[in-house]
């Protein structure tokens, strides 16, 4: 039972909060909203979104070449513009028309080099859970950090001039839990209940019994993607190819496994609202297995200095203990044979759950559970339990299953037979962190592979593992590793420098760990690491 103290609180905190949803900043007198491409050697998509609907929309390459963009939403505001038949390595000057008006100051993008081309240097930045809403608070917590401070970052990490970026998961938070709204306050049914009409007032509620391309689902989805992606990111990374690797909350759920609900693997509605979601605001990845766009794996390839292979481990991921997999099997297989076949001086493999790492999660990769001194048997891994406890693998962590460790060494044992450079960076773990592997279990690995934590952009007291769970990430029991980098519950971002034979990782802190220290999102300490 609550006070009417208590209740009175809470009624004034959350009436705080719809009184800001009323006084949302206005609209910008910019036409455009956010610009976000991509590019390969010959191709490059373009995902626009306006303040204003319009009829029509196309880009103007270079004063000469006109490409009309494709309507992505019903009302005219979502575009993507795909580009193809371009010159390698070239600078194009690009301008956005509607009804044969310019609506954006042309800006510069450049396509990557022919795979075979030697190319001497190349430098690229990478981060994680970039999304959740515009400084978000709720009991007394700070969950996601403000724009400015993501912005901030994001201005750091361009400053260095790289030649792509990669965002690697949890690009928007907004878990249904098997519902039709967050299940924020989750361990207050009073809260749930003021927070959650908010939520319904200001973004709408899904149908679960419909098409995520529905009318309302739509029109869902885009108040939710114009905040935590098109306002986030605006028009910034106009000149930056950008790459998009999706995780569990991507697909509009948690990775949760209690026993009274299993949030993976995902259902037909999860999976549709992904896919309509980043249709409508981020470009697809368009080097892919079966040489189709896709959103979920994918290669990154610049000239013969640099190769990445992308693969998401949530969209595709499956239960039947040792079959089960984070990682579809022809996903698996087509990583596998590239890592065998690539030709590049440089090869990074990109999954969106990290190796080398782990925070007592459900779908991850090692079997490591949080669980209190002298705990047995089966232990379930509930986020916000408030338990107190430690990583241990000495009781069983409920619903793990063991293909996914198995499909871990596999993977684990072709990177480290690959002559040449070769290294891992990942995201999802709100962390930053780095580690060289020397063995995994029973796997002796040939050569030492390094491992990164690449840093979140939005995290806050709300959402770091000390909170959430209870614990601060660690290396799992079954790893034998080094340190390199200590981990630490900092946002930030990781720049890798490629050049020649050689190449190394920027480890970059931007603080913001806590909001009482009032952090800007400037860089506050780095650290290079030779791969």
């Amino acid at each position: 039972m609550y006070s009417r103290r208590t209740f009175l609180k809470i009624s004034a905190f959350l009436g705080a909060l719809l009184a800001g949803s009323l006084l949302i900043r206005g609209k910008s007198s910019n036409t455009v909203r956010h610009i976000l491409p991509a590019a390969t050697q010959d191709k490059i998509v373009i995902s626009v979104s306006l303040y204003e609907p319009a009829s029509e929309l196309e880009v103007m390459l270079d004063s000469k070449r006109s490409v009309k963009g494709t309507r992505i939403d019903r009302q005219g505001t979502n575009w993507q513009i795909r580009i193809e038949n371009l010159q390698a390595n070239k600078s194009y000057e690009l301008e956005l028309f509607s009804d044969h008006q310019s609506i954006f100051e042309p800006w510069k993008l450049k396509t990557f080099p022919e795979s075979e081309t030697e190319i001497e240097e190349v430098s690229f930045m990478a981060f994680t859970c970039p999304g959740g809403g515009d400084g978000f608070r709720a009991s007394g917590r700070e969950f996601f950090k403000p724009f400015s401070f993501r912005r901030k970052i994001f201005e750091e990490g361009l400053s260095k001039e790289p030649n792509f970026a990669i965002a690697i998961g949890d690009h928007v938070y907004w878990d249904l839990r098997g519902e039709d709204s967050p299940p924020v306050g989750r361990n207050s049914k009073l809260i749930k209940f003021f927070l959650g009409g908010y939520l319904r007032f200001r973004y709408g509620v899904f149908n679960r019994t419909e098409s995520a391309e529905s009318s309302n689902n739509e029109e869902v989805l885009k108040k939710i993607g114009n905040e935590q992606i098109a306002d986030l990111y605006g028009t910034i990374f106009k000149s930056t190819p950008i790459f998009f690797i999706p995780d569990d909350h991507d697909y509009f759920e948690n990775d949760d496994a209690e026993e009274d609900i299993v949030t993976f693997p995902a259902d037909k509605f999860s999976k549709s609202a992904f896919k309509r979601m980043a249709d409508l605001f981020y470009p697809p990845m368009l080097d892919t297995p079966n040489g189709t766009s896709g959103r979920t794996t994918g290669r990154i390839r610049f000239g013969k200095a640099f190769e990445g292979l992308m693969a998401d481990c949530a969209g595709n991921m499956t239960l039947g203990d040792k079959k089960a997999v984070l990682i579809s099997d022809q996903d698996e297989k087509w990583i596998r044979e590239r890592l065998q076949v690539s030709d590049a001086r440089h090869l990074a493999f990109i999954p969106s759950h990290p190796l080398g790492y782990t925070a007592g999660k459900w779908r991850e990769w090692y079997p490591d559970v949080v669980a209190e001194e002298g705990a047995s048997g089966t232990v379930v891994n509930e986020l916000l339990s408030g338990l107190k406890g430690s990583l241990t693998t000495k009781v069983n962590k409920y619903l793990w299953q063991q293909g996914w460790f198995l499909q871990h060494q596999r993977l684990l044992k072709e990177i480290s037979k690959r002559k040449g450079s070769r290294f891992i960076f990942s995201g999802d773990i709100h962390a930053i962190g780095a580690s060289s592997i020397h063995q995994s279990e029973d796997l002796i690995l040939e050569k030492d592979v390094k491992t990164f934590l690449v840093g979140p952009v939005s995290s806050s007291t709300g959402t770091w593992p000390s909170f959430a769970r209870g614990i601060s990430a660690d290396n799992p029991e079954y790893i034998s590793s080094e340190e390199i980098f200590p981990i630490l519950e900092e946002n930030g971002f990781t720049f890798f420098h490629i050049k020649g034979e050689k190449a190394a990782a920027e480890i970059i802190s931007c603080g913001g760990h806590n909001p009482e220290f009032q952090e800007s999102g400037s860089i506050i300490s780095n650290k290079r690491v030779d791969i």
